[in-house]
């Protein structure tokens, strides 16, 4: 059962309707729990349309979950503020963004080849803008909730934090990485998986290169194995033999037809907030920190669910170098996202877009130009991708 939350079962709010959204929509409500499960969007037909699907698949498999929904534009701030305070979620979960990760990988292979090589910071802007103005609407309702945010957490959330409006946690990220570690050290240690547990800090960038191509290209992280809950010694294991059989032996399904993981990641943070249990999950941007950590959700709050030997302070080190691999510089104490500058000179060679760092208060016209020299940009190689096909 789902905890009680005054005299309600917990309240979930789901902003987003799209791949992600509707993914959680659907493993919440094939759940079991009786959460109160409202979903929004700026559009009100496709948000009804995408209810009524979870609807169908849960009644197949024999649930019949409480779902709501609404008309909602994050950007009407006013709006929003007076919605959350008649609604008075227990958990918001995000998964707006003005920009999809996967935008970029439907252009043409050279295009996004190139694009790539500037790593996922170069378009923090266009994450920032609404899961902010969702923060602000919150702020201006004066409601207490827990908000679990989708929108490149591992940066975002700790910019936020400059304006006192961090988000609770973060999903994904990491937390993708975890499920085919603990595979290939069971397979590697010839154990059951369910024998096998990990503690691993990383930013978005090494949880999404290592997948792929078995290694970290030197990016930092922390990895230790815990076998019954007994932690193994370093030596134990070869990391990069683990890294290697992820991505050979346990490679999965990537892009759109992969974010089921994504998913699922956020299902496992939003159930454990909601049903009030005391669980390890990874997630990035726990308690406005920058990438990702292993973390510790009870009824007391969040903690960073340390090893033995390794501080807070280190953990911190490990994310704040291994971001620059994702194009980021810095996140510093006002808020302001710095750029590598390898990462600033690709997208403003390739798209002609000139932004060296993002102040939280430029985010929205910097994300509008930015969306612009985009789709300028996307226009023009398409188009001379559709030459070179004829």
């Amino acid at each position: 059962m789902a905890l009680k939350t005054g005299d309600h079962p917990t309240r979930i709010l789901i902003l987003g309707c799209g791949v992600l959204g509707g993914g959680v929509l659907d493993f919440l409500s094939q759940s079991g729990r009786d959460y109160d499960i409202h979903i929004g969007a700026r559009d009100n037909q496709k948000v009804s349309l995408r209810a009524n699907l979870a609807r169908y698949t849960a009644a197949n498999l024999g649930h019949h979950a409480s779902i709501q929904v609404a008309s909602v534009d994050l950007m009407d701030v006013e709006a929003t503020a007076a919605y959350l305070a008649a609604l008075q979620p227990d958990i918001i979960f995000n998964a707006t963004t003005l920009h999809s990760w996967w935008v970029i990988t439907q252009l043409p292979p050279a295009a996004f080849q190139r694009l790539d090589q500037a790593r996922g910071g170069v378009w923090a802007a266009m994450h920032l803008v609404l899961v902010r103005r969702l923060m602000q609407a919150i702020q201006m309702a004066g409601v207490q909730t827990k908000v679990v945010n989708a929108s490149y957490p591992d940066v975002t959330n700790a910019a936020l934090a400059a304006e006192n409006a961090a988000p609770l946690i973060g999903i994904g990220n990491i937390a993708n990485a975890v499920p085919g570690i603990q595979l290939a050290a069971a397979h590697l240690l010839g154990c059951d998986v369910r024998r096998v547990a990990v503690r691993f800090f990383a930013h978005h960038f090494l949880s999404y290169r290592m997948p792929s191509i078995g290694g970290t290209d030197g990016a930092p992280y922390h990895l230790t194995f815990y076998i019954d809950g007994e932690a193994l010694p370093t030596d134990a294991i070869d990391h990069g033999t683990v890294f290697a059989t992820v991505a050979g032996r346990f490679r999965r399904v990537k892009g759109l037809a992969g974010q089921s993981v994504t998913a699922s990641s956020a299902t496992a943070v939003l159930r454990t907030l909601a049903d009030g249990v005391d669980r390890v999950v990874h997630a990035p941007g726990p308690l406005g920190l920058v990438g990702g950590y292993p973390v510790r959700i009870s009824a007391g709050g969040l903690s960073i669910d340390l090893p033995e030997g390794l501080s807070i302070d280190a953990a911190l080190a490990i994310n704040r170098a291994c971001q620059k691999f994702d194009g980021i510089e810095s996140v510093e104490a006002d808020g302001t996202i710095r750029f590598m500058a390898n990462s600033a000179a690709i997208i403003r060679e390739e798209i002609g877009f000139d932004c060296p760092a993002v102040r939280l208060a430029d985010c929205e016209e910097i994300a509008h130009e930015l969306a612009a020299k985009f789709a300028e940009y996307r226009h023009a190689q398409l188009a001379k991708s559709d030459l070179t096909a004829a």
